[in-house]
Parts: C-alpha cells; sequence; structure tokens
C-alpha cells in the first residue's frame, strides 16, 4: 500500500446508542457530582425539582440549571451519547475518566460511571466541554 494512501484512512467512527436505563442511571449518579455548578436538576418526566438527592427515573431527559448564570440546560439520552463518544474519542481528560467513559463507550455498562465521571458527561452535553472541576 502507498504509505501516503495509508495516511488518508478513516479510523472507523464511535457510536454509543445509551440504553434509557444506562441514561437513567448516569444522570441519577450525576446528580452527586453537579452540585457544585448546578443549582438544580429536573427530570422531564416528572417535572419533580430535585432538591438534594436524585431518586428520579429520568427517561426522556433532564434539564440543569447552571448555579453561575442560571441558565438551563437540556440533557437528553442522544446528547449525553455524544458527549461519552466526544470525551472517548478527544483525549483531552486524565486516563482515569478516559477509560471509565471508554468502557461505557464500548460496552454501554455504566458500572464504572461514578458521580465524577456523570458530571464530565453532563458537563460536556451541556457546554460542549468540560468546564468545572
Amino acid at each position: 500500500m502507498d504509505p501516503q494512501a495509508a495516511n488518508n484512512i478513516n479510523p472507523p467512527s464511535l457510536t454509543l446508542n445509551l440504553s434509557m436505563e444506562a441514561f437513567s442511571s448516569i444522570i441519577e449518579t450525576a446528580g452527586y457530582g453537579v452540585g457544585y455548578w448546578a443549582s438544580a436538576m429536573r427530570s422531564v418526566k416528572s417535572d419533580v425539582q430535585w432538591e438534594g438527592l436524585p431518586g428520579h427515573f429520568y427517561d426522556k431527559a433532564c434539564h440543569f440549571t447552571e448555579d453561575e448564570t442560571g441558565n438551563q440546560f437540556l440533557v437528553t439520552p442522544e446528547m449525553l451519547a455524544k458527549a461519552a463518544v466526544d470525551l472517548a474519542s478527544n483525549g483531552k481528560l486524565n486516563h482515569y475518566y478516559t477509560s471509565a467513559i471508554q468502557d461505557l463507550v464500548c460496552t454501554g455498562e455504566t458500572s464504572m460511571v461514578g458521580s465524577d465521571i456523570a458530571d464530565a458527561l453532563v458537563q460536556q452535553a451541556c457546554f460542549g466541554e468540560v468546564v468545572y472541576g
């Protein structure tokens, strides 16, 4: 193969089909990690305001309110999946975060996603980057 042609080969793109159960798990876990930048979480399903501990089943989407600006951000399963793929492939986070997010993207399994990683995923979905923390 021509070495120049080898440089033009694009690697397969990553995708994640995030189940509703996985979405709910990540959003609920994020509730324990986003409190330093988000003043509120609101489930689109139940429209119940969260003030302290998560505990709702987030099956459609979740609104996050940024404490500093009061801006609200809607996070859907598709947005969270895109955030995971972006973070798994961009190499901007440390190995601990990247490894757990890559595992999520490759397996769909959320067991390695703790509150700190869920927080990073939500920030990526909200802001297009990890802004806080």
